[in-house]
Order: C-alpha cells, then sequence, then structure tokens
C-alpha cells in the first residue's frame, strides 16, 4: 500500500483527476491524505467535494481529510458575518455558485466538512494544512494548524517530518533540519526524510501545477499537473 497526498486542490477537480492517474492511485489499496482546502477560487468546488466525498465513503478510513483555513472559513461562514465577510473576500462566492448549480444545499453538507480533522500522525510524518508553530502537533491551535506561515517561511525546524500546504511555493520544497532547501523534482526518487518539512501547496489555482506526493517502502516521489491558467 502507498500513500498519496495531496493539497490546495481549490475547486480544480481536472487536474486533481489528473495527478492521482499519473500517481497511480488505487482506491481498492492506497491510502490517500488531502491536507485541507477543497474549494474556492476554482471553478469546480462541488466537483472536489463530491469527489472527496465518494472517496471517503469507499475507502474510510484510508482517506484522510484535514481540515484547510478555506474549510474552516466556509464552514463559520453560516453562523459568523464576520467570517462570511472574510470567504467572500477569499472567493467563497465561486464555491456557492458551484453548488447551486449542481441544486445542492451547501449548508446541508457541513456534517461532512466537520469531519476533517486538525491534523494527521503516523510513523513516516505529521500531515497538517499550514504547518507547525510548536515541534508537537497537539501543542498547537487551530489557527496555527490552519493558518500560520512561519514554516513556510523558513523558520529553522528539526523535529518529525511534517508535509503541508498553504502557502505557495514554485516546486515541492523539502527544507531539512539545518535549514538546507531541495526542490523535489516530477520523475525523481528520494529517500523520505525523517526530520525537516516538506511544502506541497504549488499554486494549482494561480496558474501553475497540483502535485501528490507518493509515499512508498521508504520513498517518496512527486507528481504534478500543470494547470497553464490564472483563476484567481
Amino acid at each position: 500500500m502507498k500513500t498519496i497526498v495531496v493539497t490546495d486542490i481549490h475547486g480544480c477537480l481536472e487536474e486533481l483527476e489528473s495527478v492521482l492517474a499519473q500517481a497511480g492511485f488505487d482506491s481498492e489499496a492506497d491510502k490517500l491524505i488531502c491536507l485541507g482546502d477543497l474549494m474556492d477560487r476554482g471553478p469546480y468546488s462541488f466537483g472536489v467535494f463530491d469527489r472527496f466525498r465518494s472517496l471517503k465513503r469507499k475507502m474510510g478510513e484510508r482517506c484522510i481529510m484535514i481540515l484547510g483555513n478555506h474549510d474552516d472559513m466556509m464552514m463559520n461562514s453560516f453562523y459568523d458575518p464576520v467570517v462570511y465577510a472574510r470567504w467572500m473576500r477569499n472567493q467563497g462566492q465561486t464555491t456557492l455558485d458551484s453548488f447551486e448549480e449542481h441544486h445542492c444545499d451547501l449548508e446541508k453538507q457541513l456534517r461532512w466538512f466537520y469531519e476533517m480533522c486538525p491534523y494527521y500522525e503516523n510513523e513516516d510524518a505529521i500531515f497538517v494544512h499550514a504547518g507547525l508553530v510548536h515541534e508537537k502537533p497537539e501543542e498547537n491551535s487551530l489557527h496555527d494548524l490552519i493558518w500560520d506561515r512561519e514554516m513556510a517561511h523558513g523558520r529553522q525546524y528539526d523535529g518529525k517530518l511534517v508535509i503541508f500546504g498553504h502557502t505557495e511555493t514554485e516546486e515541492v520544497t523539502y527544507r531539512s533540519p539545518d535549514s538546507t532547501k531541495l526542490q523535489l523534482l516530477p520523475g525523481e526518487t528520494y529517500e523520505l526524510p525523517k526530520q525537516g518539512c516538506i511544502n506541497m501547496d504549488t499554486g494549482c489555482v494561480y496558474g501553475q501545477k497540483l502535485s501528490a506526493l507518493v509515499i512508498e517502502n521508504g520513498t517518496i516521489r512527486v507528481y504534478q499537473e500543470s494547470h497553464g491558467e490564472h483563476i484567481s
């Protein structure tokens, strides 16, 4: 069984399907981890939600859904007008339009989103949307886990490997405990590091590409699908 990690889909359904196919995704055997931000900005928010909803139903515990800041904004916007205004500034209207187009009441789907977890940890790594402020994930606030950018912006970190998204980077990038950076390029196989951090958000919705990270037998590989059009 291999583990496939994706993040920051932002309504880019076609790119999601392509990168999963490239990675050889097998819903009958593999583990799939999504680091959050399914929706907003891109054109197919409902389609991305519907795809993950179907996969979660089929795969159960092998499909790990981690909460992102856009997911959290959407959920809380139904109860807090200040959050709703923030969500609209972050192009939440694209999500409402997508669900309306498919005659699906987004508010009635909130229960599914509330089952998303703030982080996930296994023997290989800690998986989270935005990164960690404190080395132990349980010592971080929800705001840290879904909004913070310290890890992405280069704060030194020598703890257990963290895999995250949220902050756009040109290529999937590993940063070692001594802050050395290594771009993880498609077509190459790398040893799975035990420490440091990997940023996976390669800005698909901004005209760059969607990345998938495959963890298998102590190695990692990157697969990508370019978008080529600046949506947001």
